[in-house]
């Protein structure tokens, strides 16, 4: 929910209110610490230490020079309350996330995105402090000890704006399912830092932090308990994934994502004001950040979001900048941006403003893959090919080809090194080879940057500890930019890919698509076969009376993943897809059912149907609409059209090695336009 810019204690403590167990209760309140502390919205003279308790306290956040000598304090209306929604606080006070009824999802039980009930968060607003100095810090409930006082809780406020630049950072995206690969990824990153003694002084993360719905629940155990030791003394800079976009919603600026974090709205940390958590900027030193929100809003050149780009870009004057969000604008990892509409957005409509004030990187996440991009500058065609957009082909190493080099400042179009880095820790995937990419690595791990003055170094540290890419850029002097008429290209081996996508340009106009097959009764009243449709072609089913099942060739895998388009007539009614296939009696599927509004997930045993989750969904006749379908780890997710429908239900057992394919219900047609599967065991 939006914060406004003065903390609300204060706010409220001047009108007069009363805030029940928040401002300053005279007695130590005995709840349990559940969250935190963690950092947000760290300036040169400021920070913001948040966290959790189960029942009340009476908050109070003690700091100073030495971890022995915490000699100072804030308390009171300089502590802002938020609580659950079952709390009796006073009027005024802003309440956590609860699912409204009528967004409730068909969920596990276990499930409920909601805030647990009792839950008070605090954020106390620390000010008038030193430039580029360090501070310990413990909260307390009154006198009692909740956590810190010791030397693993510290806040180093930044260098003042403009400030010679020396600062390491880490970048991770991807990463919030509780999975040992995620583990292992943080510890090796602070492994390695460690080893180098320098520790990071920032921390990015571009999205998809709580799979698999952003629940209250799942930021708790996949963020901020897997990376406490991180958060407690490391400012996080957050970016909205599409995973945290299933129960928050950026337009209202409502749920989980917005609950937990601080960010700067009223320019706070430099910048221009965006007066809204979903994008935001600031500045550190030597540089300016600027994040995104891909996933929600409007992403068009005259939406809010560009005109405020456009304002915060015309006053930039840092000699680095910075972009982060979610979406990729280049990638052929697990997603595609050349196919998918917010990465096409992104690219055509945010990387021309982006180049044009002279950004230096843009980080995004996503696409669970690693993939780092050439020098480049003018990338916005679909597809995306190399040719003329390169600027430096070499692998940017200065051991290697040598550093990306720039002008001294930021200039337009002088080149922007692009990263995804999608593999903190969700199953990795790659459909295919992006030719922009100079980089592609299908390993979980995370991106270490450390921008020290003129010099900007990188590198993908995996899961391991072992650096697995190094790249810079070096901005001095004045540097004419030139394109490489010939670009260096990656290699497109097919042996790398970890899914199937068929989009049926190969097959004959009429025919049935090679590896494809129809159970059950295949004769004159079944049609399965290819149709033009333009530039692009499409499988075309009719049932006129038996249901038509269309397989693909067994695709021999334990967790998997399908995608398709479909478009269903007006005068028909269910299409969908089919998998756990046994035979043409039994099988499962889900299915768009026009005629009663639904996204259905049943199983036919025997020929008859078993409803096992179902969905109010509004289907267009006549339309293109995506359906997929995900099985990990004994998990089912169903969505359609991008997330606008989603639900989830347990799958017993493991995935059956089993065709995958198409359905149409009797008497009806569909068209489909293509059809992915995915080997989520592979990935």
């Amino acid at each position: 929910m939006q914060r406004s810019l003065l903390p609300l204690a204060l706010a409220l403590a001047t009108a007069g209110f009363c805030l029940t167990a928040c401002v300053a209760p005279s007695a130590p309140g005995g709840g349990v610490l559940n969250r935190g502390p963690y950092l947000q919205q760290a300036t040169s003279t400021s920070v913001v230490v948040v966290w959790r308790t189960q029942g009340p306290i009476n908050p109070v956040v003690r700091y100073g020079q030495s971890p022995t000598a915490l000699t100072q304090e804030v308390r009171g209306a300089a502590i802002t309350l938020r609580v659950s929604a079952d709390v009796n606080a006073a009027a005024g006070v802003p309440r956590l996330y609860k699912e409204p009824a009528e967004e409730v999802k068909n969920r596990e039980a276990d499930h409920d995105p909601s805030t647990p009930p009792n839950t008070y968060q605090y954020e106390a607003h620390i000010s008038g402090l030193q430039p580029g100095s360090k501070y310990h810090y413990a909260i307390q409930d009154g006198d009692r000890s909740l956590a810190g006082g010791d030397a693993d809780h510290y806040f180093i406020t930044h260098q003042p704006i403009g400030s010679e630049t020396d600062m390491r950072i880490w970048v991770v995206g991807d990463s919030g399912n509780g999975t040992k690969e995620q583990h292992k990824v943080h510890d090796a990153m602070r492994a390695y830092v460690a080893k180098s003694n320098r520790p990071i002084n920032h921390y990015i993360h571009v999205g998809d932090m709580a799979y698999s719905d952003g629940t209250d629940r799942e930021f708790h155990e996949f963020f901020f308990a897997p990376y406490r030791e991180t958060l407690r003394n490391t400012v996080v800079w957050p970016s909205m994934g599409n995973h945290e976009g299933h129960t928050s919603r950026g337009i209202a600026q409502f749920g989980p994502y917005f609950d937990a974090y601080v960010v700067p709205m009223a320019a706070e940390a430099g910048g221009v004001p965006s007066g809204t958590e979903n994008y935001y900027s600031f500045d550190i030193s030597g540089v300016h950040f600027i994040c995104l929100n891909s996933h929600d809003l409007d992403r068009g050149v005259n939406g809010a979001m560009a005109q405020w780009l456009r304002a915060d870009l015309d006053q930039a004057k840092a000699k680095w900048l910075v972009a982060f969000w979610h979406h990729p604008p280049y990638t052929k990892g697990s997603h595609n941006s050349d196919t998918e509409k917010q990465l096409i957005e992104m690219r055509e409509n945010f990387m021309p403003m982006l180049e044009a004030a002279g950004v230096d990187l843009v980080l995004t996440g996503h696409s669970h893959i690693y993939e780092r991009s050439m020098l480049m500058d003018g990338a916005y065609a679909t597809p995306t090919t190399a040719a003329g957009v390169i600027l430096n082909d070499g692998n940017g190493n200065p051991a290697g080809d040598g550093a990306y080099r720039k002008s001294a400042g930021l200039h337009p179009h002088e080149g922007s090194v692009s990263i995804v880095a999608g593999h903190g820790g969700a199953g990795l995937g790659r459909e295919g080879t992006m030719p922009v990419m100079r980089e592609i690595i299908l390993e979980h791990g995370s991106v270490i940057l450390d921008i020290q003055g003129d010099t900007m170094n990188g590198i993908m540290l995996n899961k391991d500890g072992v650096t697995r890419d190094i790249f810079s850029i070096v901005k001095q002097g004045k540097v004419t930019p030139t394109r490489v008429a010939n670009p260096w290209q990656p290699v497109h081996d097919i042996s790398l890919l970890t899914e199937i996508r068929v989009d049926f340009a190969a097959d004959a106009p009429g025919a049935r698509p090679e590896g494809w097959s129809v159970a059950g009764s295949d004769g004159p009243g079944v049609t399965v076969a290819v149709e033009p449709d333009g530039k692009r072609k499409f499988l075309h089913a009719e049932a006129r009376s038996e249901p038509v099942v269309a397989l693909f060739t067994p695709f021999k895998v334990i967790d998997l993943e399908i995608e398709t388009e479909v478009r269903i007539p007006a005068t028909s009614t269910t299409a969908g897809l089919v998998f756990s296939y046994v035979d043409a009696r039994n099988y499962s599927r889900i299915l768009l059912d026009k005629t009663a509004g639904t996204l259905r997930m049943s199983r036919v045993v025997e020929g008859g149907e078993t409803v096992v989750a179902e969905q109010k969904a509004t289907i267009v006749a006549d339309q293109w609409l995506e359906l997929e379908i995900e099985i990990v780890r004994g998990k089912m997710t169903f969505s359609f059209n991008d997330g606008e429908v989603e639900f989830s239900t347990k799958f017993d057992g493991p995935y059956p090695q089993s065709p995958v394919g198409l359905f149409v219900g009797p008497n009806s047609t569909a068209d489909f336009r293509w059809f992915v599967i995915k080997d989520e065991k592979k990935r």
